[in-house]
């Protein structure tokens, strides 16, 4: 990419005040040309440190620095991927210390109000889907998306809960219809596959990784959805709802149940 291409796009990730890298800050940006058509640019970032951070900083400040250093990183190559412009990160191997952490930081339970589902149907073709031995079915050239939306009250996980005050936060997930692949290039049976968490206010979506929602929708795919979605909760019954299967891969296994002191628990 040429130094004025990268310029604009960087100017564009401005605008929105580098939300992808949040809670980094972006002081100061510049960019380089580099041989060969490439070019290359650096950024000036600054964080506050909460205690807890401050603490791990004091007693393992080299593994804490590569923590955030690589998440900074893995976020800036997701949004270059959503542009096309590089491949998938390579694996890197977590330490102990990070499987124990990620251990406790997984959400355990979602507490939602106001569930709703509506289907959808969009022009995908040409989109990089990341569905790894999953085939994207397309009727038409349109690919059928499900989306299942609501009001997040509470986010529980195994030793605490984050709670929500009103006016709630609206969460949504999305599915799109897919079949399996097999080794031998055969095609086994169709599912809505999960693709990913969004929110109605696209520059909070910074907020779902550090809240364990994860993934969240690829870009691509996130820019074509329309905004008057979220119109569909004011139409719902209110009702709190829960949803418990987080690691499930298929909306027919991520069923979520109805709170009720007089109604029998039910699927959704």
């Amino acid at each position: 990419m040429f130094e004025t291409q990268l310029q604009e796009m960087v100017l564009e990730w401005e605008t929105s005040h580098f939300s992808f890298l949040r809670p980094f800050w972006v002081l100061d940006w510049k960019t380089k040309p580099e041989p060969l058509g490439h070019s290359g640019f650096s950024l000036s970032l600054q964080r506050e440190l909460s205690f807890f951070d401050s603490i791990r900083f004091f007693c393992f400040p080299h593994s804490f620095a590569k923590e955030k250093k690589d998440r900074l990183t893995n976020s800036l190559r997701d949004k270059l991927r959503g542009k096309g412009i590089t491949n998938q990160s390579p694996k890197e191997k977590t330490s102990h210390f990070e499987k124990i952490q990620s251990y406790f930081q997984e959400p355990t339970e979602l507490r939602l109000k106001d569930v709703t589902t509506i289907q959808a149907s969009l022009q995908l073709e040409g989109m990089l889907i990341p569905l790894p031995m999953r085939h994207i079915q397309m009727h038409e050239g349109d690919s059928h998306l499900v989306l299942r939306m609501g009001l997040l009250k509470t986010i529980h996980y195994r030793l605490h809960s984050k709670t929500f005050q009103p006016p709630y936060p609206k969460l949504a997930e999305c599915y799109i219809q897919t079949r399996d692949t097999h080794k031998d290039k055969s095609f086994g049976n169709v599912y809505y596959s999960f693709l990913g968490y969004f929110l109605e206010i696209e520059t909070d979506e910074y907020l779902l990784p550090y809240f364990g929602l994860k993934p969240t929708v690829p870009q691509p795919i996130r820019e074509t959805i329309p905004k008057d979605i979220w119109n569909a909760i004011k139409d719902v019954p209110k009702s709190d709802w829960i949803l418990t299967s987080l690691k499930a891969e298929e909306l027919e296994f991520r069923p979520v149940y109805q709170v009720s002191t007089s109604l029998p628990h039910h699927l959704k």
